[in-house]
Parts: structure tokens; C-alpha cells; sequence
């Protein structure tokens, strides 16, 4: 078809030919119908074309050398994206069919796919890193899905399946206040105090056994303290924790509006199992009770019980342990082929130990030593389990040699029946941990993008950048005059050209950060590089003096952007102006 010379299934031959075979393909298999429009490619004879069809038309793209063709239509799929851009009316694929873009290959691979599937994959950790990967992302302006922000609405949504309140009111504000620390600085000080309290009820079980506190030692004293006021400051802060997890308990009980789901999660369970012992070891005192034994042997369990709420408790505050608890759900199948071959290994190895001791008594032992202690396989279970975990205690050793050989077998085993299942595992935990770093980046940037919300929203008016420029103009005195327009306009011109030491006629963040000085208005770094997105109409990373001016009438005017209209909105993540944005070469920069 038209002579042209190309390996179109290939990555070879020049992007010309392909660029004109890939017209060629698209364009000769259109055929018949009225209404035909000629249409002239670039070094391309006449071919017809029906009016509506440049979205089935095939363009070629070289990236890193490697070509890759597909249709108008594949790319205009990801509004805001690049290659949307470029394949729009006036951009360069829509314009030539064909692009080079001396980016890494291997990455587009998977950009492409999320064209033509609209899932984004993540390359395999082995072989991209995660910076690369994302700086790849920038400069496509594709938004990475696993570092996407949860919109407020997508938060409030999540919430209420974990049973927020629909209205607002009392119990809505407790459900905040209880379940998320970052509603308020209440709700984060509630927090702080809940880990502490955990804290510090380990510390006083722990402390409650020691002889000398528990026997009451008539002598001892600690900083000055009894062995009795020791105790009796102990038996007062462990009332102090468990009234304020009762009530955390009992309040967060209330406040939730799917009471069912709340009584079937574990992790209130824990908190149950924290303060319930106590109330039982209260309601069964011995002293008041004829059946002693089984009241302390109760009791007993009940403190058992409570300590272990109380670990669990603090667990649930640590990023670790809630990791671990991930990976464990995962890991369900690797763990029960763990249990399996663990309760094969002890069962083979006990047994064939015990036969092999059994002899010891009958052959070896004359009477004068002590008998073997591989008395029965259920005893032998012990000696296998923790020779086959790689612990050996030492407190049980074979005698026979047929003993110690099986006890080597024993060892080696346990290479073959833990190595596999527990590197799984491992890297799942990896992989789980990975999740969690990535959730609490997105979580900091979600936070410091609301925080830079509230101060831009604190700015509307400018009431110093206005008091600083037109004195003291009333509250009310309604829209900026003319003149009042043009001395806003004196002023910041003046102030523009004083920062701009170099004269290029534009500044950067440093010099933008003096000029608001100047104009009365500090502004914190984070602040100012949301406010220089603003104003940076062209992309170009500077401002100029007329994005200057009009960024300062609007702030006179109370027209402050927010994070959501600079396209840094809460679900996006990143900045819409990026570096990699302004490295772009021209040529396939957006108009």
C-alpha cells in the first residue's frame, strides 16, 4: 500500500513509514457511503475519509526507540492525561500521527494498557522502583491510583459503613471524637491518653508480682513509698484506666449506628476483654465467697484475661502489629500448609524417637542411670516441636544413636518445613508494609493539603495586603473603585519590580514570598507554592508581572483559590504543575 517499507508489527523501520502506514491501515479499510471528504496527509496520496472517523485512526508513537501503535480512540479514554492532550484537535498526534517521546520504555508499557483496559498496574517491585515509577506517572499525567486521596465525601462514605451517624448531632460528634483522631484535637489528646493508660496498665500488672509488693515486705520502700502505698497507688491508677476504658467502651457502643457489626468485631472484643476481669474479680471476691478455690482459680484466669486485653489493646495503636494482623489474613492457605507439615514433621519425629529411646531401658541401661525420658510419643511431641522449629532447649536429649540421628533429621526437617511457607509470609508482610508506608504518605499529604486549605481560606479578604495598600477602606464599603483598582496596581508593580532583582520581568517562589512580605502578608513556603501554582497561567514555573497583579486584585477581592480549584484537591495527591511537568520539551508540552 503505497510502497511504504515498515515492520508494522515490530518495533523497526522509520517513524515515518510507520507514522504512514498506520494512516494507510486505518484509513484503506473505510469504504463506500456519501458525504466523503478528501483529506491530505503529509507525503500521503488522497484517501477518503468519512466525517466523525479521525477517532478510528491509527497513530504511532516511539518512546525510548520502541514503537507502539493504537487508535485516536484508545487515547481519548483518560481525560487530563498527556497523550489525551496530544491526541485532541492541534495536538501532535492528532496533527502528524506520529510522536517521539524519549521516555522509559518499559513504564509506558504499562500506561498503555491503562488506555486501552482502564486498570493501572504497578510494574513488578523488582524491576522499577517506586520513584520511578511515579516521576513516569507525573510526566504522563496519569494520578496514581495507589497514591489517590480519599475525597471527604468517598471519607464520610467509609465512616458510615463503620457506623457513623448519618446526622449530625450528639452521637455523631462522640463517634468522631472516639473513632477518628484526626476530627479534632480532642480526638487526637483522647488518643494519646488511651495508648498511655495502656501503657501504664502493663507497667502495674507487671509491677503488682513483685514479691515485695505482692507480699506486702515489711521494710521496703521505693522513692520513699511502702510496699502498702505502692500498692494501694497501683489498685488507684488500675481504677483510673478501667473507668476510662468503660467509657470509651460504653460511649462508643452508643454513639455507633450499626450496633451488630460493632459487637462482632474483634478488635472490641480486646477492649471488652480489657475491663470486664476487673468487674468480675470485683463481683467474686473470695473473702465474701465459702467456695475459695474455684473463686481464685476464676480470678486467676479473669487477670490473665485482662493482661492479655490489655497487650492486645496496645497492639492496636501500633503500626506493626496491625501490619502483622494484615499479613495474617492473607496468609491463610501459606499457613495452614505451615500447620500441616509442622503437625506431620512432630508426629513423624516423636514417634520414631520414642521407638529408638524405648530401647535405651531395655539394652543400654543397667539400672544405674535415671531412665529415658522419651516416655511416651505425646512426651516426644515436645522434644519434635522444638527440634523441628530450631529452638532445642537441651533439656531433652537422646541417648541412643538411633536417637540422635532422628533428632539431626529433626533439625534438618525443619528447614524444608518452615523455609518456604515463612518466606511467603515474609514477603507478604512486605508487601502489607509497603501498603501501610503508602497509606500514611497519603494520609500526611491529605492533611497537609486540608492545612494549607484552611489558611488559604483564612486569606480571603487580605484585609493586611488591603489595609497595607488603601489604609483603613471599610468592611462595607462595597466593590473596588477604579482608582482604587489602579493604586492596587501601582502599589504591586512597585513592589514586583522590587523583588525582581534580576529583572527578568518574572520571579520565582523565593522573590514571590518576599513580594507578599511587602504587601503585608507572610505566608509560609507550602502556602506560597499553592499560590504560585495559581498564578501560573502558562505553566512556565515563574510569575509575571500581569499574573502578579491579577493574583493580587483577586486576593483584594476575596477571590483566595482553594486546593480543589488548583487541581491539588484533597483526591488528587500531587501537584497539577509538577517538575516533571516543566521538563516536558516543548514540543509536546500542553498548548
Amino acid at each position: 500500500k503505497g510502497g511504504v517499507n515498515a515492520a508494522v508489527d515490530g518495533h523497526y523501520g522509520s517513524m515515518r513509514s510507520l507514522g504512514s502506514v498506520g494512516r494507510i491501515d486505518s484509513l484503506a479499510r473505510k469504504s463506500g457511503g456519501r458525504n466523503k471528504t478528501i483529506v491530505r496527509l503529509r507525503g500521503d496520496r488522497k484517501l477518503n475519509l468519512k466525517p466523525g472517523d479521525d477517532e478510528e485512526r491509527i497513530v504511532t508513537i516511539n518512546v525510548g526507540g520502541r514503537v507502539y501503535m493504537t487508535c485516536i480512540r484508545t487515547l481519548l479514554k483518560l481525560p487530563g492525561t498527556l497523550l489525551y492532550e496530544m491526541a485532541q484537535e492541534g495536538g501532535e498526534l492528532y496533527t502528524d500521527s506520529a510522536v517521539f517521546i524519549d521516555r522509559d520504555n518499559r513504564c509506558f508499557d504499562y500506561i498503555l494498557q491503562y488506555y486501552r483496559s482502564g486498570e493501572l498496574d504497578m510494574p513488578p517491585a523488582a524491576t522499577f522502583s517506586e520513584k520511578l515509577w511515579t516521576d513516569e506517572l507525573k510526566f504522563w499525567k496519569i494520578d496514581d491510583p495507589a497514591m489517590k486521596l480519599p475525597t471527604a465525601s468517598e471519607v464520610d462514605a467509609l465512616q458510615r459503613e463503620l457506623g457513623k451517624p448519618a446526622t449530625n448531632g450528639l452521637r455523631r460528634k462522640l463517634w468522631l471524637l472516639w473513632e477518628d483522631p484526626q476530627s479534632s484535637t480532642m480526638a487526637k489528646f483522647l488518643l494519646g491518653l488511651s495508648v498511655f493508660l495502656s501503657v501504664g496498665a502493663v507497667c502495674t500488672f507487671v509491677l503488682e508480682t513483685q514479691p515485695s509488693i505482692r507480699t506486702l515486705e515489711v521494710g521496703y520502700h521505693f522513692l520513699g513509698l511502702s510496699a502498702v502505698q505502692i500498692q494501694d497507688a497501683l489498685a488507684m491508677f488500675e481504677m483510673v484506666v478501667i473507668v476510662f476504658f468503660s467509657i470509651e467502651l460504653v460511649t462508643r457502643f452508643i454513639a455507633t449506628s450499626k450496633k451488630l457489626t460493632f459487637l462482632r468485631t474483634p478488635l472490641n472484643w480486646m477492649d471488652a476483654l480489657t475491663v470486664l476481669p476487673f468487674y468480675l474479680n470485683y463481683m467474686l471476691d473470695p473473702s465474701n465467697n465459702n467456695n475459695n478455690g474455684t473463686v481464685v482459680d476464676i480470678l486467676r484466669l479473669a487477670r490473665l484475661s485482662r493482661i492479655l486485653g490489655l497487650a492486645l489493646k496496645l497492639g492496636k495503636y501500633s503500626t506493626g502489629v496491625r501490619v502483622l494482623g494484615r499479613t495474617m489474613k492473607t496468609c491463610i492457605s501459606e499457613l495452614g500448609v505451615l500447620g500441616v507439615l509442622l503437625i506431620m514433621a512432630v508426629i513423624i519425629i516423636s514417634s520414631a524417637i520414642y521407638y529408638c529411646e524405648s530401647t535405651y531401658d531395655i539394652y543400654y541401661n543397667g539400672g544405674d542411670e535415671a531412665p529415658s525420658k522419651f516416655e511416651s510419643i505425646s512426651r516426644s511431641m515436645y522434644f519434635s516441636m522444638i527440634s523441628v522449629t530450631t529452638i532445642g532447649y537441651g533439656d531433652l536429649t537422646p541417648r541412643t544413636s538411633c536417637g540422635e540421628f532422628v533428632a539431626c533429621l529433626a533439625g534438618l526437617s525443619g528447614i524444608f518445613v518452615l523455609g518456604l511457607p515463612i518466606s511467603i509470609i515474609g514477603v507478604k508482610f512486605q508487601q502489607r508494609y509497603d501498603e501501610m508506608l503508602r497509606e500514611s504518605k497519603i494520609q500526611m499529604e491529605r492533611e497537609r493539603l486540608v492545612a494549607i486549605d484552611k489558611k488559604l481560606q483564612a486569606m480571603r479578604g487580605m484585609r493586611l495586603i488591603s489595609s497595607k495598600i488603601l489604609g483603613n477602606r471599610p468592611p462595607d464599603a462595597g466593590d473596588l473603585t477604579a482608582e482604587e483598582i489602579d493604586k492596587i496596581e501601582r502599589t504591586a508593580t512597585k513592589v514586583f519590580h522590587e523583588v525582581d532583582l534580576d529583572n527578568s520581568g518574572e520571579i520565582e517562589l523565593e522573590e514571590l514570598g518576599e513580594a507578599m512580605k511587602k504587601l503585608g502578608m507572610e505566608m509560609d513556603r507550602d502556602v506560597l507554592a499553592i499560590i504560585l501554582n495559581g498564578m501560573d497561567e502558562d505553566n512556565s514555573g515563574t510569575v509575571d508581572k500581569d499574573e502578579f497583579l491579577d493574583f493580587v486584585i483577586k486576593c483584594m477581592m476575596g477571590d483566595i483559590p482553594t486546593t480543589k480549584d488548583l487541581g491539588l484537591e484533597v483526591e488528587k495527591g500531587q501537584n497539577s504543575t509538577s517538575q516533571e511537568d516543566k521538563d516536558r520539551p516543548k514540543s509536546i508540552r500542553k498548548a
